[in-house]
């Protein structure tokens, strides 16, 4: 059973790689980049195969920047999720996917409040973890002194995912319920 494990592991991998790639082109092109699909993931796939060399060949250890990678990400990723599900809960009506693509829709082109929200999100969140995984993530935890200082009870918890969900979530209730009822009265 080794070998079609191993076959089966390789090629699941191969496929998401594929996929993540795609996905990343196709998310830098929507993003404006003026280059083509293939060019963005052939981008993709310098960054992630220098990535791979780094961290293979030169970090000490692989989990260790993996760690602080995942803790500096997860905070504006927190930010983005509680926008997206306080969006979706507001709602009553679908979403009309033409205006979802149309600059001139009744969406607009730019969310400028989510985006406001995303940048303070991400800041505070920042600023409540501490990351001691990765010694160029150290300036990470710079809140961290209104709760006990980055040696604190509270300095390995990482509230600053928590409090990007907050923001986030509520932020974006208070800033865009007027602006989704008014979308929906048509």
């Amino acid at each position: 059973f080794l070998i079609p494990f191993a076959v089966a592991a390789i090629l699941g991998l191969v496929g998401g790689a594929i996929l993540n790639l795609y996905s990343s082109g196709l998310a830098l092109v929507s993003m404006g980049v003026p280059v083509r699909r293939y060019q963005a993931a052939i981008v993709d796939a310098i960054i992630m195969f220098g990535g791979a060399i780094y961290i293979v060949w030169v970090a000490d250890n692989f989990f260790y920047p993996f760690q602080g990678f995942l803790i500096t990400l997860g905070v504006p990723v927190a930010v983005w999720s509680a926008i997206f599900v306080a969006d979706v809960i507001m709602r009553k009506k679908a979403y009309s996917e033409k205006d979802l693509y149309d600059p001139q829709g009744e969406y607009g082109s730019i969310n400028k409040g989510s985006i406001v929200l995303m940048i303070i999100g991400t800041v505070v969140g920042w600023g409540l973890v501490t990351n001691t995984f990765a010694s160029w993530l150290s300036w990470q935890g710079y809140l961290l002194f209104l709760i006990g200082g980055k040696d604190g009870a509270w300095a390995y918890a990482n509230v600053g995912v928590i409090a990007a969900l907050l923001i986030g979530f509520t932020g974006h209730i208070l800033l865009s319920r007027k602006a989704i009822r008014e979308q929906e009265s048509f």
